[in-house]
């Protein structure tokens, strides 16, 4: 259980045999519902990566068998084809989901790839017709079992992974660099990734509960001021707070609250962090002067919001949902921790141009790029 197949394992398995060891939920290497030599014989094949088959327990907690190698993927959504990216496995892929080729500025070399429909609602029959050895979907249990169903007559796994949640996308990196055979290129990013979430750890533990801000984020496109979604107990944008050393105002209500215009003006937050989808061609918005008045037209369209204290000492910000979850989630989380406490050495822009180059292979300049979080500070 420590996300590394080795000779400990097989060491540890020998104890279970042997009546040492208590098993754990992966003690089974093959699933076939008893912790034998076989089970041994799994490991030692994985190790010397003479494995014929691999037995994946996915992040909707489904036991997935994939034959190796894999030569031929589908991911579908963009979280997955970014990750199958990062781990320089791209020409893996066989077929992309509809949504791809709108972002053409992170996979130019894959726009032309055969379609299958969207990431959501694939089209299974076009899936087959180009024979991937395995399908990565969202970590959904309904959507992973449907489209499991769908190709099962096919012969073809298809596995859950979200990429999207950073409480596991390091584990989820980890699982998909084993599967197609890219331990190495797994650990670099996590490595990368780890490096910075580590300065904000060191930073925020020095924190009085005091020095804490108080937090208000929204989401969505169609709020008004009667009905505003905002994320709460448990939900992600709650957790990048907590992270980053917020305290997020409506933290004790669900997960995906709505709330209206009067109870912000009551809670009074110190800042408040909008998201939006920029929607262009590239993954932030054009300039600081478009940015600028989008914030404008928003304050301005919630009444009374001139009086609260975000707004006073213009600490509204605008932040690019390209950034804010996904493999490229941590530029997200360092505006957070640099809205958040003005003074920690971190540098936003610095750590995406760091992602574009050595994950995306991308040699991108700022003005390619765009604002992706206005005000930067």
């Amino acid at each position: 259980m420590d996300d590394k197949i080795d000779e400990m394992d097989v060491a540890y398995v020998q104890g279970i045999i042997d009546g040492k060891m208590e098993p754990t939920m992966l003690s089974d290497a093959n699933c076939d519902g008893k912790i034998d030599f076989e089970d041994i014989d799994q490991i030692n094949a994985l190790i010397k990566d003479e494995a014929k088959f691999l037995i994946v327990v996915d992040s909707v907690g489904r036991n997935v068998t994939i034959k190796l190698p894999i030569n031929k993927l589908i991911a579908l959504g963009s979280y997955r084809i970014e990750a199958v990216k990062i781990l320089n496995a791209e020409n893996k892929v066989v077929g992309i989901s509809s949504d791809i080729p709108d972002k053409n500025y992170y996979y130019p070399e894959l726009i032309e790839k055969p379609l299958v429909g969207t990431w959501s609602s694939p089209d299974s029959e076009t899936i087959v017709a180009l024979s991937p050895d395995i399908v990565i979907t969202s970590a959904n249990l309904q959507r992973a079992t449907n489209l499991e169903n769908a190709l099962k007559y096919a012969n073809i796994p298809v596995i859950g992974l979200d990429f999207y949640r950073d409480d596991i996308i390091k584990s989820e990196i980890r699982t998909l660099g084993f599967i197609l055979n890219k331990d190495d290129e797994a650990e670099r990013y996590i490595k990368w990734r780890r490096g910075y979430e580590q300065t904000i750890t060191d930073y925020v533990a020095k924190l009085e509960d005091n020095d804490k801000p108080h937090v208000f984020m929204e989401w969505g496109t169609k709020n008004t001021a009667s009905e505003i979604s905002s994320y709460g107990r448990g939900s992600s944008g709650d957790a990048v707070c907590r992270f980053t050393g917020g305290i997020n105002i409506a933290a004790d209500l669900p997960e995906y609250p709505k709330v209206d215009s009067e109870w912000v003006l009551a809670t009074n937050p110190d800042i408040i962090i909008r998201m939006l989808a920029p929607g262009g061609e590239k993954p932030g918005w054009n300039n600081t002067e478009e940015t600028a008045s989008i914030l404008k037209n928003y304050i301005e369209s919630r009444p009374g919001w001139t009086n609260l204290e975000a707004v006073k000492n213009n600490r509204v910000h605008l932040l690019s949902t390209e950034i804010a979850w996904g493999p490229d989630s941590i530029v997200g989380v360092a505006y957070f921790a640099k809205w958040l406490h003005p003074s920690i050495d971190i540098d936003p822009m610095k750590i995406y141009m760091e992602y574009l180059e050595d994950f995306m292979d991308l040699r991108y300049s700022e003005e390619d790029i765009g604002v992706l979080g206005y005000p930067t500070k």
